[in-house]
Formats: structure tokens, sequence, C-alpha cells
């Protein structure tokens, strides 16, 4: 869990020194004994949430290790049962596998391409912010909306576990952060089939 959470640290650290202001959020479940969906193509700085069943894991491996069904680390990501968050800091792809159900052919892929450092401003939401941030009891949701306009919020927590949604949210409205405890949050934003992130960060 430790090596989880230093991982999940290190890479906020490079997502806030590299400029990327925006990531979109992947959802990769199990059915049974297989991810779905198996193999994700994403932007380097986006972010991977694994929602699994409590027997299942998961363990970054190499590629022959992936290729015969092994579960061996190779040093990368690993979340424990039940999933979690992963924020990849590398380019190429990423194998990982169940690693109690590897010789079942439980694994599956990470394809992440390089950041082009430009916002994808398609559709109207163009604009995410947090304010204040850091924020200690509430935070203004700034989402550049169009008058009318609103979207969906989900707050989620460094494990991945969602932790606060609501819907209908127009731009400007404050988000009663008081009962969440400090740490590092991510909020996503919604609207339609556009996504965008922004980290938050609870200082009290």
């Amino acid at each position: 869990m430790k090596k989880l959470y230093i991982n999940l640290l290190l890479a906020i650290l490079l997502v806030c020194t590299t400029g990327t202001a925006w990531s979109t959020v992947w959802n990769i479940s199990n059915n049974g004994f297989t991810f779905t969906p198996a193999v994700v193509t994403i932007t380097e700085g986006d972010t991977v949430i694994f929602t699994l069943g409590n027997n299942h894991n998961v363990i970054e491996v190499s590629q022959q290790t992936w290729n015969a069904n092994g579960n061996t680390s190779n040093g990368g990501f690993t979340l424990p049962f039940g999933g979690g968050m992963v924020i990849p800091t590398t380019t190429g792809t990423h194998y990982y596998v169940c690693q109690p159900h590897s010789s079942l052919g439980m694994k599956g892929q990470i394809v992440v391409n390089p950041a082009t450092g430009i916002p994808d401003n398609t559709g109207s939401v163009n604009v995410l912010g947090l304010s204040p941030n850091p924020a200690n009891y509430y935070t203004k949701i700034q989402t550049g909306l169009s008058d009318g306009e609103t979207v969906s919020v989900n707050v989620f927590d460094l494990t991945g576990k969602s932790v606060l949604m609501l819907e209908n949210v127009p731009s400007g409205k404050d988000l009663n952060v008081s009962t969440f405890k400090e740490g590092i949050y991510f909020v996503r934003i919604e609207n339609g089939s556009y996504v965008r992130t922004a980290k938050l960060i609870i200082n009290r």
C-alpha cells in the first residue's frame, strides 16, 4: 500500500510539473476473470481507475511475463484487492495481470501515448478551475460553461473510491468539502461524452 501511495504522489508531481492541467478518467472493471476493457489507449497524465471484485488485484509485469501468463512484478504499479487508481507516468504499453488469476489469462494492457500539452477544447466545457485550491471547507467549481449548461461532478480519493457524486451542477457552484479528510482528491466533471479532471487538495 505504501508503494501505491508513493507512485500516486510521484505521478501527481509529474502532472503538476509538466503543466498538464487536464486529464481523462478511464474505468476498468472485471467480468469474472476478464478485465473489461482488456486494452485501453490513453494519453500521458490520464487517470485509470480499476473497480474490481474483492478477490482481484492488479500488478504490472513485463511483456514476457504477461505473454507467459505469469505474475512476477516488474517493479511498476500495483493495486490492492478491489482495485484503485493508476496514473501512468511513462509512455508505451504497460502490461498488467491479476496476480492470483494470471494463470487463467486474467490480464490487460494500458497503452500510453505522449501528451501534446494542448488541452482538448472539444465541447462546451473548456475550463475547469477549483477556487480556492488548496481548500478547507468549500471550493468553487469554475467550468467555463455556456449559459444554462451543467455538468455531473464526481470526486475520487487517492484509492479511486468515489466520495461524492452530484448531478446538474452549474458553473460557479460551491462544492462542500467540509466532511473530507485532509489529502489529495480528483474532481471529475462530465458533460455528455466530454470529461475533464482536476486535482483538489484539502488542507486545514
